[in-house]
């Protein structure tokens, strides 16, 4: 708190953090600067250790600009968001992360961000559940789906709880706020967690939908690698069955299973001609595959088996293998948490991505949203995937102005390919040559917390 901050020009009560004075911690953080430019001096290297992802209301983000002439390096973490995903095993497309937090000059409060019907909001730091929950009902309907997901990944304690806005009160006995995420919006309604299914009788195999990271195999969290290694039967996409060869080796490992969401729990006799056209494969042939892919899963768990599907990234965030936590949710299916190319990104840019002169919130959003989100005018991050740049810079220019700082992080995760471009949104379109000069694992940032600070 307090950095680059004028302490006399703070209001009345806003001028203290847990006991200590705005220009003592600024004397504290001047101290710290001082001690890590003198062993940088000296040769030496210095690491500053953060809980989660430490450009995500990370409380050390300050360094990065305080430091920014040396051209600190950051390591990408894990956020508890990624932990509370696989918690909850709630399948996102659209995301607001985002904060109770009011500040005069931020448009973005938790107020003017609701009513997207298609994006999940996933609020942070709630401190007083309540009071937060109150708030909430005033902007959205009853009826709402709420989660809350209390030490997210912290085995023995993670606990998770599902209801309404009109009923989860009744639910938040225990839950401790402060290390609390709360999740708003029609996904968490769809959760398998959430809905009531009949187990089978008790089985020695399991199934997991592992997250393996977005680049290289140092990104997987140690229990992934540990899941890997006790797996018996591993289903695997050949790049990612190249990455991890090493941990593969000698095991059964099935490919051609990866991307098979589309249609499914939907009659082919209901699609569109439009709808159908999309895919390569028909309706029919999605749902053989999938029906297979299930069956498989089945017999190997029945026979005591530990199954694995191995997915890129964070396997909730658009992943292409969740749906098979719905179609198997009567096993009991676990999630291994995965670092996201929104992570792996957010430490190739080595800026705090919550901390924008206007808006403290992050959307997270796709070719079939943007125009939707963007009206906010908060720090936008754009899974591009299949869509047109073209269309990006189209829709993003009906928001922003033209000097909106943007940036476009490609190849997320991978040390060797990695690479950033920075720019404008008005000039961005020509400094990348057009359509066709991007490789497909790219996303775009846009707004005011890539602009120099302090």
């Amino acid at each position: 708190p307090f950095y680059g901050q004028d302490c006399s020009r703070l209001p009345p009560g806003e001028s203290t953090w847990e006991g200590l004075s705005c220009r003592e911690i600024q004397d504290k953080q001047a101290q710290w600067v001082s001690m890590a430019r003198q062993a940088v001096a000296g040769g030496r290297k210095v690491a500053m250790t953060s809980e989660g992802d430490p450009t995500l209301y990370g409380p050390a983000s300050w360094t990065l600009d305080a430091l920014r002439d040396l051209n600190p390096v950051v390591v990408p973490g894990m956020s508890t968001f990624n932990a509370a995903n696989g918690a909850l095993q709630v399948s996102l497309g659209e995301v607001i992360l985002t904060a109770p937090i009011q500040k005069p000059a931020h448009r973005d409060t938790l107020e003017s961000l609701a009513g997207h019907d298609r994006a999940t909001m996933v609020i942070f730091m709630p401190r007083d559940l309540k009071g937060l929950m109150a708030r909430l009902a005033r902007v959205h309907p009853a009826a709402t789906p709420v989660a809350v997901v209390s030490h997210a990944g912290r085995t023995g304690r993670e606990k998770a709880v599902f209801g309404t806005l009109q009923t989860i009160s009744g639910k938040l006995q225990g839950m401790d706020a402060w290390n609390s995420l709360v999740y708003v919006g029609k996904a968490v309604g769809e959760a398998p967690l959430k809905t009531a299914v009949k187990r089978k009788k008790p089985s020695r195999g399991r199934y997991f939908l592992v997250g393996v990271g977005p680049g290289d195999p140092d990104l997987a969290s140690l229990r992934a690698l540990q899941v890997i290694e006790e797996a018996d039967l591993v289903f695997a996409h050949p790049r990612i069955g190249e990455r991890f060869a090493a941990q593969l080796a000698g095991k059964t490992v099935m490919e051609g299973y990866h991307r098979l969401f589309p249609f499914h729990g939907r009659k082919c006799s209901q699609l569109t001609e439009a709808e159908r056209a999309r895919e390569d494969m028909s309706c029919e042939e999605y749902h053989r595959r999938q029906a297979e892919l299930a069956a498989m899963v089945r017999k190997a768990v029945a026979e005591g088996k530990t199954v694995a599907m191995l997915d890129n990234g964070d396997p909730m965030i658009y992943g292409p293998c969740s749906w098979t936590l719905t179609e198997l949710r009567d096993l009991g299916p676990r999630v291994v948490p995965g670092l996201s190319s929104f992570n792996a990104a957010n430490a190739a840019l080595a800026k705090s991505v919550t901390d924008g002169a206007g808006s403290h919130s992050v959307l997270l959003a796709s070719g079939w949203s943007v125009d939707e989100m963007a009206v906010h005018q908060s720090t936008m991050v754009l899974f591009t995937m299949r869509t047109e740049f073209r269309k990006f810079i189209d829709s993003l220019s009906r928001h922003y102005p033209p000097e909106t700082p943007v940036a476009i992080v490609s190849n997320a995760g991978y040390p060797q390919k990695e690479s950033v471009t920075r720019g404008e949104l008005g000039t961005i379109w020509s400094q990348v040559g057009g359509e066709g000069k991007l490789p497909f694992e790219h996303l775009l940032y846009v707004g005011d917390f890539l602009a120099p600070r302090h």
